[in-house]
């Protein structure tokens, strides 16, 4: 998926609210953990294979 980065950034972003005690910043950043993933999964759907990739 092309977007993987920003989940990426997102779950370090969220290890360090965390290691550094900073319980809003957290709650901020599990929601937009959770919204990143619905709005980019209506964004960018499962991509079928290729007919040339199917079994006949």
């Amino acid at each position: 998926m092309r977007h993987d980065w920003v989940f990426d950034v997102l779950h370090d972003m969220l290890s360090y609210a965390r290691r550094n005690d900073l319980p809003d910043l957290a709650l901020h950043v599990e929601r937009t953990l959770a919204a990143a993933e619905v709005e980019i999964a209506k964004a960018d759907p499962p991509r079928r294979p290729a007919r040339s990739e199917t079994k006949h």
